[in-house]
């Protein structure tokens, strides 16, 4: 009877450990999907800011450029 009941015990107890894992690891990569999602919305918005920010100073020096006549 233990020659049976062992083997039995150890897969069902495997099993609910495998299940119980698999659980962790999806929450884990639910987590990773939400980061990831968030670093490609910052990447497409990055461009457009940099935009902005460098747009004013570029136009500043080109218009120094003219004053001092180096253009």
């Amino acid at each position: 009877m233990e020659l049976v009941a062992g083997p039995i015990i150890a897969v069902l107890l495997s099993l609910g450990f495998t299940q119980w894992k698999t659980k962790q690891h999806d929450a884990v990569i639910a987590d990773i999907e939400q980061r990831l999602e968030i670093v490609q919305k910052s990447e497409e918005e990055m461009p457009k800011k940099v935009m902005a920010t460098v747009m004013p100073i570029a136009k500043a020096v080109q218009r120094l450029n003219v004053e001092v006549g180096i253009k």
